[in-house]
């Protein structure tokens, strides 16, 4: 008899849906070409106790546990960042406009954004094992913009507050995982190409051309950190699960690979701002836009501003050229209407439940 074989990598599948409370998982809304697998440690422990044995004899004891997922996109969508910002930024954002719709991210530094929180499934063909991880948010949150101007790739790791799944007689999943979803095939790509880097001493100023970076960014990276408190309390509940997040210090970093031209190197350039006696306020901006649709009324772009300060400097080479790689650290501009970050993600998403 021939043996039946099942739980195919090239099943995979990773979707999501934003939650309306803590605590209350949903059905995933959409599907997303993610690549990764969730971390799933209910973090069993052996009991430091005297049993007459030189080998365990007591059971071990669960805690709170601990539920990640590194997950990366080769190949960043418009229609994903919404999904990305909200899980890293929070705030219950909501798209505007018509057929284009409009994402405006613009984080509080001073008082603490609402924290939306996700329900992630992950799986394959064998749908009784199935994970539902819930209360999800992102740690980490890094887009690049790789060398030859291909597509952008982002990589993120979420933290999630419980476990459960179609497999798990003590904690199974509630709404039945998996929700049949398929992903879009045909989704906007963002390309290096239609990136253009502009930076200047004040903010208002940057969407004048002449603050535009020509000729000299080769790659780019843009690190986002969050750091999270996790918060349990003893309710009763039979709940293993994290019941809220609270936020501590966030980081936005933006780091880029530059080849050596006057305002690169040299007096009056970003290097000679970095190695100044004091440091030097800057402001960036990263603004992208695709034509793929945009005869449609769909300009699909990615907006996105924020103040910073070189931290440092490293030297490098690509094609046989030296190159600089500078990296600067943002800063809440308290005097300034952009804060700490904006970004306006427009493409086509309306759902709200991502």
């Amino acid at each position: 008899m021939p043996v039946s074989l099942a739980g195919f990598t090239r099943y995979r599948r990773h979707q999501f849906g934003r939650q309306s409370a803590f605590g209350t998982a949903v059905a995933a809304k959409r599907a997303y070409p993610f690549k990764g697998v969730p971390s799933v440690d209910p973090t069993w422990t052996d009991p430091d106790v005297d049993a007459g044995s030189i080998d365990p004899v007591v059971v071990p004891f669960r805690s709170g546990g601990d539920y990640t997922a590194s997950l990366s996109d080769p190949a960043l969508r418009y229609n994903s960042l919404p999904l990305l910002l909200s899980g890293f930024f929070g705030g219950g954002v909501t798209p505007t406009g018509g057929t284009a719709k409009t994402w405006a991210y613009a984080p509080s530094s001073t008082t603490p954004d609402a924290v939306d929180t996700f329900t992630y499934e992950f799986g394959d063909d064998v749908t009784t094992d199935w994970y539902q991880l819930r209360d999800g948010i992102i740690e980490t949150l890094e887009i690049t913009g790789p060398e030859g101007l291909g597509a952008l790739t982002a990589t993120h790791t979420w933290r999630f507050g419980s476990a459960f799944g179609s497999g798990f007689t003590d904690f199974p999943d509630s709404p039945v995982v998996p929700t049949t979803l398929a992903v879009d095939p045909n989704e906007v790509i963002v390309y290096l190409k239609d990136l253009a880097l502009y930076i200047a001493s004040d903010p208002y100023d940057l969407n004048y051309s002449g603050s535009q970076i020509t000729d000299a960014l080769h790659t780019f990276t843009l690190r986002l950190s969050q750091e999270w408190d996790q918060k349990r309390f003893a309710n009763g509940d039979q709940s293993f699960g994290i019941d809220a997040f609270g936020r501590g210090a966030r980081t936005i970093e933006l780091e880029c690979t530059f080849a050596k031209t006057a305002q690169t190197v040299g007096i009056g350039s970003e290097s000679d701002d970095w190695f100044s006696e004091q440091s030097v306020d800057r402001y960036a901006r990263l603004y992208a836009e695709s034509l793929v649709d945009a005869d449609t009324g769909v300009p699909y772009s990615w907006d996105q501003s924020f103040p910073m300060r070189y931290r440092t400097r490293t030297e490098g080479e690509i094609g046989g050229n030296s190159v600089i790689v500078l990296t600067g650290r943002g800063f809440y501009a308290s005097n300034y209407a952009i804060g700490a970050y904006t970004s306006d993600v427009v493409n086509t998403l309306a759902d709200t439940s991502l």
